[in-house]
């Protein structure tokens, strides 16, 4: 006879894969299916004669019935873990209007923790050769968010953490942006046929895949994608990739249509693998 317990998680784990169980590219709570810096890393360019500027924070924060959204956003200090759940709130300093400036003290404390961090032991002179290359390299920082529609439910809050970088570099990497999402080789715009498979393919905005140094040489970004949608139907394909340098890809995503009338919201989200993002929104009408 198998065991009781045994049974029962069994059970349940079978339960979560049945019809209710919520896919990725699903929209059906309050959802954040994107973060976006501006610029997309807190970059120290070694022959600037000033500190950089402040970096801005936007949330591609979504609903099913298209609901208002307010995020609100902190550094996350190192002294916790950023994961606790406590970012927002006691382990995070506030960035109000998602704005991270130097000219907070508070954000000058969590960045000296940041560098502390990645030297752990070492001088915190800024000539130490050792803090010098984890710049180069990159120190992480990240930002805490919590997204609510103001209904204090757990389907109409989220919170997660965004990382990024802070480094030393004189050439900033760029967000990808995504200029247009194409279906028969045409703009999106619809309508769309009644339970039918089509495909959407998204197109790239000049100059978004960037190339970038690295030890081995000079790379393309191999641009990937991620896939929404509200409604009924289905996203078959949640990631895609772009070809690059050839590395094989296929950035086309395909898309079980309901069997109902609808109109349905699209998102499209760019990441370039080095903490850029971009995305692009699309609603259409599925069927006459």
């Amino acid at each position: 006879m198998r065991p009781p317990v045994l049974v029962a998680t069994l059970a349940v784990l079978l339960a979560a894969c049945g019809p209710d169980f919520e896919q990725q590219s699903e929209i059906r709570r309050v959802r954040v299916l994107a973060i976006r810096a501006e610029p997309a890393e807190l970059l120290l360019d070694p022959n600037a004669t000033t500190p950089p500027g402040p970096v801005t924070f936007e949330a591609l924060a979504v609903t099913a019935d298209e609901r208002p959204v307010t995020v609100t956003y902190a550094l996350c200090r190192f002294t916790g873990n950023p994961y606790d759940g406590q970012c927002p709130g006691e382990n995070g300093v506030p960035l109000p209007e998602g704005v991270l400036s130097l000219e907070d003290p508070n954000v000058q404390a969590v960045l000296a923790e940041a560098l502390q961090a990645s030297n752990p032991g070492g001088s915190p002179d800024p000539s130490d050769p050792e803090l010098l290359e984890a710049l180069e390299e990159g120190v992480p920082l990240f930002i805490g968010y919590e997204a609510s529609d103001g209904t204090g439910t757990p389907e109409g809050t989220e919170r997660g953490v965004r990382r990024m970088l802070l480094r030393s570099a004189a050439v900033p990497n760029q967000n990808p942006a995504v200029s247009d999402i194409l279906w028969e080789g045409t703009s999106l715009v619809g309508p769309l046929p009644l339970s039918r498979e089509v495909t959407f393919q998204p197109v790239l905005a000049e100059g978004s895949a960037e190339v970038y140094e690295t030890d081995e040489g000079s790379r393309t970004e191999q641009v990937f994608y991620s896939w929404f949608a509200t409604g009924e139907g289905e996203v078959k394909e949640f990631r895609s990739l772009e070809p690059v340098d050839g590395r094989p890809g296929d950035p086309t995503s395909k898309y079980e249509t309901p069997g109902a009338p609808a109109r349905i919201t699209f998102w499209v989200v760019a990441r370039d693998g080095r903490g850029g993002v971009g995305w692009l929104s699309r609603t259409v009408d599925v069927g006459p």
